[in-house]
């Protein structure tokens, strides 16, 4: 049992109504743990000190370029560097036109106090909401400016980066944030490359750049989680982390041991991990600032490698399934940018940990196990186990905690991925209003939902069978749908289902300039965090009602 690393932290207690072990730890807001902003005050102390000595040519600074009836002009903070250089970036401009498109970022150099200037487009001025997109047009141009930018000047190996906030102060942190980030985890430290010092040009909206930042590093976490390859990122490691990281900000952090689930009865989680040597764990967050109020739910499949169990994946699938923990990834660093923003919401997150190995002991196509509400499910797939867990998952937390939404989160089907190419995740709802919310969201982050249909036709192709209640596969080939249909049968409120298979692993083909090529991308944590940021300003009074709990 791999519970060294954790038990070095954590006290481990005999729960006596089941019988099994929790490893657990808690930080609340009156403890003497570090806090986010004391952290931050150390670093901003070492960066000033390394500012005092750096050379003036590794200073970069990002500037915005508009787009207006085919001539370019300078943004208000260009213009002022403009000034200082003695109208250098206006010589230079002209010679752009034609060239600096939106996404795009030309370098000049040594320009007033910086030894490079991005000059990047920013299209349009005040573009706006875009209907047909379902975007907000201006918000995410700054984040396209920003992060081509940043990216050009990382490459030219600038040490600290100045970022024209334009018309969307943190957007812009955001979008700085993504784009710096590199993942090096295991390069020898020859090879690494520091990453660059950000800070906001000019003092406009200081509050709003420290929220873009927190925003940027917590999606910036969710990728380092997913990036990780599958032996240094087991369910005892991903536990360590959320330990590690939510506890000092106030978060409740739970983490139950085999002997716990079976306690539970969670038979359909219980059958997907037994196929791996790797002990699962059943991961319990709680962050609540205002305990009268019902939480949130969020659940989300941890599966740290997907190997398809007896229905193997190919090996060029198997490339990304590290990532299939992936929405585990994305709910906690939901509540790390939560906690550290102080968003007053409660929201509480289940998470099954564990892997989907092949061996003799795994899971058989044709097997029946019972799900925690009771229903038998026929697994016909192996490789559809996030279902699996999930619906255990959902049960318990639903029981547990009585929320007034839930959220499920999880890399669950290719469909996705065949249907939007990436360029949004799936969303199904039994709840208009919560999609909307969703959907607004999704048009202030930049990071986008598209609905699917979660019909009854669905649901007839998966409780088909007289011998059992349900098919983990179905007879459809609409498997997204099929999925959410599923899931459907463990929900007793309104509830939204995030199937994020398209845009939560290796970001695809034709990416934002702030996101890089090849790697995970920890989307759609942004998105999340707005709905649930949107939902606390709402306030209780407008808040759905309680779920009933499952029978």
């Amino acid at each position: 049992m791999r519970f060294s690393k954790l038990i070095q932290h954590v006290n481990v207690f005999r729960c006596g109504v089941n019988s099994g072990r929790i490893a657990g730890r808690w930080c609340s807001a009156f403890t003497e743990c570090t806090k986010p902003g004391e952290q931050e005050d150390e670093k901003d102390k070492q960066n000033v000190g390394q500012d005092a000595t750096a050379d003036g040519n590794k200073k970069g600074v990002v500037l915005g370029v508009y787009e207006s009836r085919g001539k370019l002009q300078l943004s208000p903070a260009a213009l002022e560097v403009d000034q200082r250089s003695g109208g250098k970036l206006s010589r230079h401009l002209n010679q752009m036109e034609g060239q600096l498109t939106l996404g795009k970022a030309l370098v000049v150099t040594d320009v007033a106090e910086y030894g490079a200037a991005a000059l990047a487009a920013l299209g349009p001025p005040e573009p706006g909401y875009n209907t047909l997109e379902h975007l907000d047009e201006t918000r995410e141009n700054v984040r396209v400016m920003v992060g081509a930018g940043v990216r050009a000047l990382v490459e030219r190996g600038a040490a600290h980066i100045a970022v024209d906030g334009a018309a969307a102060v943190d957007a812009a942190a955001e979008a700085a944030e993504l784009a710096a980030w590199r993942f090096e985890e295991f390069k020898s430290s020859e090879g690494r490359s520091p990453p660059p010092q950000l800070s906001q040009y000019g003092d406009t909206d200081a509050a709003g750049w420290g929220r873009g930042s927190v925003l940027g590093r917590a999606q910036n976490w969710a990728r380092y989680l997913s990036d990780m390859p599958a032996n240094k990122m087991t369910p005892v490691d991903l536990a360590q982390a959320a330990l590690d990281v939510l506890c000092p900000l106030g978060v409740r952090v739970s983490a139950f041991e085999r002997r716990w689930i079976e306690a539970q009865r969670m038979e359909a989680f219980l059958a997907v991990a037994r196929g791996s040597c790797e002990q699962p764990l059943f991961l319990q967050c709680e962050y609540t600032p205002a305990p009268a109020a019902p939480p949130v739910l969020l659940a989300a499949k941890g599966i740290t490698f997907d190997s398809g169990g007896l229905c193997l994946k190919s090996p060029e699938l198997m490339q990304e399934t590290r990532g299939s923990m992936a929405g585990a990834a994305v709910a906690l660093a939901t509540l790390r940018a939560l906690a550290e923003l102080k968003v007053p919401i409660n929201v509480c997150c289940v998470i099954p940990l564990c892997e989907n190995m092949v061996s003799g002991q795994c899971m058989k196509v044709g097997d029946v196990v019972r799900a925690l509400n009771g229903l038998s499910l026929q697994i016909e797939d192996t490789d559809m186990e996030g279902r699996l867990a999930l619906a255990d998952a959902l049960v318990y937390g639903q029981m547990q905690y009585k929320p007034s939404l839930v959220v499920d989160v999880a890399t669950l089907t290719r469909g996705v991925l065949l249907a939007t190419g990436g360029g949004a995740f799936g969303c199904f709802s039994n709840s208009e209003r919560a999609w909307a919310a969703m959907r607004d969201a999704g048009a202030a982050t930049g990071d986008r939902p598209w609905r699917f249909p979660l019909w009854d036709y669905y649901q007839r192709q998966i409780d088909n069978d007289c011998a059992v209640d349900l098919r983990n596969k179905g007879s459809g080939t609409a498997t997204s749908c099929i999925g959410a249909a599923f899931l459907k049968n463990f929900i007793c409120g309104d509830w939204l289902h995030v199937d994020m298979t398209g845009v939560g692993r290796v970001t695809r083909a034709g990416p934002a300039p702030y996101l890089a090529p090849r790697r995970m991308s920890g989307r759609p944590t942004r998105t999340l965090v707005a709905l649930l940021a949107a939902a606390a300003d709402a306030g209780t009074a407008d808040a759905p009602t309680p779920s009933p709990q499952p029978t």
